[in-house]
Formats: C-alpha cells, sequence, structure tokens
C-alpha cells in the first residue's frame, strides 16, 4: 500500500459503517490507525459505543452514534455532514482495504473530468473477485441493472451505474452539490441506484478503478435487495421522468413508478435543468466491461 501526500495534508477522512460484531470493529479500527494515516469516523449505534467503551479505547476517533437502525444512505450522509476532508471514503467494519492508491486515485479525482466517485475492485472472503459492476437496464417497466466483473489489469477503469454498498471514495463537495443520498428512499439498493443514476444523468461518471480493492472477511457473494421499499417510486421518478429529445429535456410521468409531488417540486423545476443526458441513452450507449 502507498502512502502518499493524501495522508499527510489530511485531504481524506476515513468513515467505517459498523455492521458487524464490535469485536471486529476494534479489529477494523485498529488496522485503519495503524496502516492509513488520517482522520477516522466511525458510524454506530449508540449502545454499541457505550456497551464497548469506544471512546475510551479510541480518542482520537470520531463517533456518529444512532440511537436506532437508520439506512445506509443516512449513516453516509452523517459521514459526509461532518467530515471536512476534500474527499471521504466509506468502508465498512467488515471489510480489509486490500490496495489503495493514494497518489493515482487523487489524481484522477483531481482531473477536470473527475468522476464523482470511485468505487473499489471487491473479492470475497475466498480472494475471488466479485461481480460489482452495475449497467443501465430497463426490464419492461423496471429498472434492473445488469451484473459484469471489473476489469483488473493495473490502473484500469469500469464505469460503473452505482456504488454497491456505498462502498468508494467520494468527492465530498461534489457529493454535498449533488444533495447526497435520499434518505426518504428507505431501499438500500434504491437509495443508491438513485444516488449513482443521478451523478451519471448530471454528467458525474462513476469508476470502478484496479488501483482501489476491498476484501470482504466473511463474504463469498453479494445479495442485493431489490425488492419493492417506501420511497422507491422517487428513484424511479428522478431516473426516468425526463427524456432528453433533440438536446431539450422533456418530462414525462414514468407510470406506474411516480411520486407526483417530487416531479412537480423538483424534477421540473430543478433536475430538468441539470440534466445532460437521460436514462435511455445510458442504457443504448453503455459500453460493458466486456465492450471496452
Amino acid at each position: 500500500m502507498r502512502i502518499s501526500s493524501l495522508y499527510r495534508q489530511q485531504q481524506l477522512s476515513i468513515g467505517i459503517m459498523d455492521v458487524a460484531s464490535l469485536e471486529t470493529l476494534k479489529s477494523s479500527l485498529d488496522w485503519f490507525i495503524e496502516n492509513m494515516n488520517c482522520t477516522l469516523h466511525v458510524v454506530t449505534l449508540e449502545d454499541t459505543f457505550e456497551q464497548g467503551d469506544l471512546g475510551t479505547l479510541y480518542p482520537d476517533v470520531t463517533f456518529l452514534c444512532f440511537n436506532s437502525l437508520v439506512t445506509l444512505g443516512e449513516m453516509i450522509d452523517a459521514f459526509a455532514d461532518e467530515c471536512y476532508a476534500t474527499y471521504f471514503l466509506v468502508v465498512r467494519s467488515d471489510i480489509q482495504v486490500l490496495g489503495f492508491d493514494g497518489s493515482a486515485l487523487v489524481a484522477l479525482m483531481a482531473d477536470r473530468h473527475h468522476p464523482a466517485m470511485i468505487t473499489p475492485v471487491m473479492l470475497n472472503q475466498d480472494m475471488e473477485v466479485m461481480p460489482t459492476i452495475r449497467a443501465p437496464y430497463l426490464k419492461g417497466k423496471e429498472i434492473d441493472p445488469l451484473s459484469f466483473m471489473p476489469r483488473i489489469d493495473p490502473g484500469s477503469l469500469t464505469d460503473n451505474l452505482y456504488p454497491v454498498m456505498g462502498l468508494g471514495l467520494y468527492d465530498r463537495a461534489l457529493f454535498q452539490r449533488l444533495r447526497g443520498f435520499d434518505e426518504q428512499i428507505m431501499g438500500e439498493f434504491y437509495q443508491m441506484l438513485d444516488f449513482g443514476v443521478r451523478c451519471n444523468l448530471y454528467g458525474f461518471p462513476i469508476y470502478t478503478c484496479s488501483d482501489f480493492a476491498i476484501r470482504f472477511i466473511s463474504k463469498h457473494s453479494i445479495i442485493e435487495d431489490r425488492s419493492k421499499c417506501e420511497g422507491m417510486n422517487r428513484a424511479y421518478t428522478k431516473a426516468l421522468s425526463i427524456h432528453r429529445i433533440a438536446g431539450k429535456n422533456l418530462v414525462e410521468k414514468w407510470k406506474p413508478y411516480v411520486d407526483k409531488d417530487l416531479l412537480k417540486n423538483e424534477v421540473k423545476t430543478k433536475q430538468i435543468i441539470l440534466q445532460k443526458t437521460d436514462f435511455f441513452t445510458l442504457v443504448k450507449e453503455w459500453k460493458t466491461p466486456e465492450e471496452g
């Protein structure tokens, strides 16, 4: 792992999402403290914080504590609001960072055509690469992203529709400008999908980069819950209500998944001005890893 000027200048803040046992969290914290010299935040529950005496054990770590379970998007939004670094890295307590080339990743983020975020190549507990690339796809009236393997040759980039599990390196200022994750959407899949689609529609791509790799300690695979949830119509309304025709954005309801208030108060007033393409064009023009 290359320790670059990124850490010395405190451009980076790391947020660990507490998703496993207390011992797993402590082990994760110990590793990050030893290996990555930058500010650390942990998003966890009040009970875990108090029972583990974490404030005493880790006085230099900032703990963001919720009194009850919240959505992943709300956890990441809270972290983004509290950290003041140029970039923030979202990880989980049940993963290991295998590679993080800070110099290469920051150079990519600093480019004038920079992405909204960079997501990692993800490996399972057996060190097998998992298919965490998502490509836009419509199955009838429903968004049903396709899955692919990322490119893994050194320095390679693969376009990704959204950050699986929210994991990745974010540009904090751009994240705030895009207003982060939609906390009125209750399902993780639709929260991540909504954010990623907005990034791509507004002209900010998401890349999976082979210079950044993580491994799950005890997972063989990742299964996304794509079942319907409260607020999913918000994701559909933002993703599919605008058609771009001859360089102009036109609004058309995507039935049956419509949030009428959102359509009236946001899509027709703000999103229509900001959107650079539409989801249908993304589906048509998206290059999968096999296509280059």
